[in-house]
């Protein structure tokens, strides 16, 4: 059985990520477009991303984005995210980060394939890339990975998705000229592992009970043991329980005090997150449900993530996003490049079941 977690924050999987802004699938893609020679490097990259409607949020419209971020010196400066506040407080093994610290949110290129993500002094992610060549490969099934297998786009008046069925129904064939390229994310990692939470204690529920409980999922996973590490620590006078996923970053965790009151927290861990690894998991672990709507959801929702993690595309360089915009059926927005939250795709994701 395949146990899911979500994570929340600002953490690149993919889950989520999970993958930022644009990914691919479908046609067009083999393992001979991943480039060996450099491409021309740029001071400028571009995401795409997809905004379905959701009207428990009163957003009654889909819309796409394209974001272009410049490259100063070196780096991505992200000009709301810069020195802002931390709204809760971060624990690592070592040090107590507190609640209201700036963080320095920036990217910084350290060739054009290793990045580097530091969200404080003390907090770095390495982001690894690679390139791929998108010539010849099909721009829809490249910013909208899996939906042509998985997704129902048959035109209807009454659906709320216009933009994206306008998107395939107009555009489905079209392909990227010479020149177009974009990264993939291939692995990631934390400099040192570290915990976030608002460090609101209940005792609604203990921290005994809490570990009982995950302690007990642990020991039930039988064979998908090898997969999983239990967290049993004490950082700073906080008691830890977790459980995390080594092959997919995803993690179950709580808080406990001196008083055996529990809080919920997101662990962030120092592992490498490796893309093939996580996706080989998720295709030997296939959501295994029923045909209710949330079963339905659920298995159209890792098919896609999946296509993601095969085919995603973090970002795109000039040549690919010229095409792009040049598709002028599509409302194309400008997105918002002075949030760090909008780089790693922290957005609200929504799907239609596919009937």
């Amino acid at each position: 059985m395949k146990s899911n977690f979500k994570n929340k924050g600002i953490c690149i999987l993919v889950s989520s990520l999970l993958l930022s802004a644009c990914g691919g699938g479908g046609s067009g893609h083999n393992d001979q477009s991943k480039v060996e020679e450099k491409p021309t490097q740029e001071d400028v990259l571009y995401q795409v991303s997809y905004q379905s409607p959701n009207i428990s949020l009163e957003r009654y419209l889909d819309e796409f984005e394209i974001t272009k971020y410049s490259i100063l010196n070196n780096q991505i400066n992200f000009n709301k995210s810069h020195n802002e506040p931390l709204d809760q407080k971060i624990l690592t093994e070592t040090k107590v980060i507190e609640k209201g610290t700036p963080q320095s949110n920036v990217i910084k290129r350290l060739s054009s394939t290793q990045w580097l993500y530091e969200r404080t002094p003390e907090l770095k992610q390495n982001l690894n890339f690679e390139w791929v060549k998108l010539e010849g490969q099909n721009i829809f099934d490249r910013i909208m990975p899996g939906y042509r297998e998985h997704f129902d786009l048959t035109a209807n008046p009454e659906r709320l998705d216009q933009n994206l069925i306008k998107f395939y129904s107009t555009y489905k064939d079209a392909v990227f000229p010479q020149g177009s390229y974009c990264y993939r994310l291939k692995q990631s990692q934390w400099n040192q592992a570290y915990q976030e939470s608002f460090f609101s204690f209940s005792d609604s529920s203990t921290f005994n009970e809490q570990k009982r409980q995950i302690v007990d999922r642990y020991n039930n996973l039988g064979e998908d043991k090898k997969y999983f590490r239990l967290l049993d620590t004490q950082w700073h006078g906080y008691k830890l329980i977790g459980l995390e996923n080594l092959e997919t970053a995803e993690t179950d965790s709580r808080l406990g005090n001196s008083e055996n009151q529990s809080t919920n927290s997101q662990f962030f861990s120092s592992h490498i997150w490796d893309a093939d690894k996580h996706l080989a998991y998720e295709k030997s672990h296939p959501y295994q449900g029923g045909d209710s709507p949330i079963d339905l959801w659920m298995k159209q929702n890792q098919r896609l993530n999946n296509a993601k993690l095969e085919h995603g595309c973090f970002a795109f360089n000039t040549q690919a996003a010229n095409t792009i915009k040049n598709l002028n059926l599509i409302n194309w927005k400008q997105g918002d490049s002075s949030d760090v939250g909008q780089f790693f795709g922290l957005r609200t994701w929504t799907y239609t079941i596919n009937e």
